[in-house]
């Protein structure tokens, strides 16, 4: 089957640019021929991607092809959109204007669905397709809606709704909400990765429950393996134009001189933070992993954007009060986004048991991040802090974001894993993918997270979902300090149990030859 997928953003970092990534990946792995419409820099660094064309109005312009070892083809399309890149969450993105959807003016927004449409329409002329599968509830699904009302044939697009365009714009705007309604209403199939995120949509669109269905699944099994671990990959973590050691020394600086001095410390973490490329691994990333794994002790891992909503200030409170019982955990942050340096300077406070600078980042709240003078959620500075507990010292390694291929080889490495997520998620596929490295992962009680724990940890003894009330940070403390007092055989066999779980619920293959159904049909 030849299949037209879009997908307006890059392949690489976040959730839904990682499934677009894999799901193409996979099809093409199963022989069928896919053309993909995304913004990504540099496509042909993916191993499957056999071409790379600009889409305009009317025309499509080759920009280089090549040969893979794969039985189907990925050809990659870069719409030509302008400099503007509309996000449902603020991030940077070096090289374009960013602004959020809900900061648009109609102009804009009239622009970039026209331009996206012209691209589609550039493609289909370019090259015929059997099925058109979208990506996310806006504005995908509309763009394909008014791209194919120009397109003779009878052209099916069916639209897989991932958690941020729903949560984050779809559900806080009304004109947001008609944009998704609109082009979701013109879709075969409504496919969510998760029976929570089916159910969401459900509940937004009640005119469109019956085409709506959840396809779990999306881990590959075969890079995700607990007899991965290659410490060969951190030859690779190396150089290049991410975080280095003189932006650590800059945020101890700032740390030590604006302690009490909320604006001051904002203003330097955002230096530090612009100091440096944001998306690669930190310049030193293998050589303080290489340190780091070869000590002693269980290692604790997160994998994920480092904004807010992702919770690991809640992590790293939780951490402090797990290195009471266990001096000698560890923890490991994989990731990058626009909260690192405050989470960066959490760490440090914590480290150093400064109450005082402590109190004055939690008194920045989400600024911390770019965001608006509210709290940080579930993070509350202990009142104990000085009591004696060991500091995070060399604890706590922060390495910026990873590829899948160094990923996957430096996972099986860890003893734990943690999914804090405090904002509704649609399928938690990181706690799928630690689970197919044999890692068994705790995740946040609720939406698509909770669905996740279930299937990953099926049969446990034991819920791997753990409770935002009565305090997360504790709550998740004490998960980690059970988990970690088991004897070392049933820690094993646990994570055996976890990994079969993930190979036969949550496959990429299975997901890919279900929605190759779904267009067909």
């Amino acid at each position: 089957m030849r299949l037209l997928i879009t997908h307006g953003y890059l392949l690489t970092g976040s959730g839904s640019n990682v499934y677009v990534q894999n799901l193409c990946r996979a099809l093409v792995g199963r022989g069928h021929s896919v053309d993909l419409l995304c913004q990504d820099p540099d496509p042909l660094a993916l191993d499957f991607v056999s071409g790379l064309y600009t889409a305009g109005p009317g025309v499509v312009t080759p920009v280089e092809e090549r040969g893979t070892g794969y039985p189907g083809a990925c050809t990659v399309y870069r719409p030509e959109i302008g400099d503007l890149l509309p996000v449902y969450v603020y991030d940077d993105y070096p090289g374009w204007r960013v602004k959020t959807f809900l900061d648009l003016t109609d102009g804009e927004l009239s622009h970039y669905i026209e331009a996206n449409a012209r691209a589609i329409r550039a493609v289909l002329e370019h090259t015929p397709a059997d099925a058109l599968i979208t990506n996310h509830s806006l504005p995908g699904p509309l763009i394909a809606r008014r791209a194919l009302e120009d397109v003779p044939a009878d052209l099916p697009y069916l639209s897989i709704v991932h958690g941020s365009c729903l949560q984050y714009t779809a559900r806080r705007s009304e004109r947001y909400r008609e944009v998704a309604r609109e082009g979701l209403a013109g879709a075969r199939h409504i496919v969510s990765p998760s029976p929570h995120g089916a159910g969401t949509i459900r509940e937004d669109f009640p005119e469109l429950a019956e085409k709506t269905l959840a396809l779990s699944g999306g881990v590959d099994t075969d890079l995700f393996r607990p007899d991965a671990f290659d410490e060969r990959a951190l030859e690779a973590l190396t150089g290049g134009r991410g975080r280095g050691p003189e932006q650590a020394a800059a945020l101890a600086a700032a740390l030590e001189e604006h302690r009490d001095d909320g604006e001051g410390l904002l203003r330097a973490l955002g230096e530090n933070a612009a100091s440096y490329y944001p998306r690669v691994h930190d310049r030193d990333a293998g050589e303080r992993l290489r340190s780091f794994l070869g000590k002693d002790g269980p290692l604790v891992v997160y994998v994920g954007k480092l904004i807010h909503s992702k919770g690991v200030h809640s992590l790293l409170s939780a951490f402090v009060r797990l290195r009471r019982e266990r001096p000698d955990a560890r923890l490991l942050i994989i990731g990058f986004g626009t909260f690192r340096e405050g989470l960066e300077a959490i760490t440090a406070a914590f480290d150093a048991k400064d109450e005082r600078a402590l109190r004055t980042l939690a008194g920045l709240g989400k600024r911390l991040e770019g965001g608006s003078p509210e709290p940080l959620e579930h993070f509350k500075v202990p009142e104990d802090l000085s009591l004696g507990e060991p500091g995070l010292g060399e604890a706590v390694e922060f390495t910026g974001p990873l590829e899948h291929a160094a990923l996957s080889s430096l996972l099986p490495a860890a003893d734990v894993a943690v999914v804090p997520s405090i904002f509704p998620e649609i399928f938690g596929l990181v706690a799928a993918e630690f689970a197919a490295s044999g890692v068994v992962p705790l995740v946040a009680d609720h939406s698509g997270l909770a669905e996740a724990g279930g299937i990953v940890g099926e049969g446990l003894p034991f819920s791997l979902r753990v409770s935002l009330e009565g305090g997360f940070e504790q709550n998740l403390a004490a998960a980690l300090a059970d988990y970690l007092a088991l004897p070392e055989g049933e820690r094993e066999r646990l994570s055996r149990a976890v990994r079969e779980n993930s190979v036969k619920r949550l496959s990429w293959g299975s997901l890919a030859d279900d929605l190759v159904a779904l267009a067909g049909g």
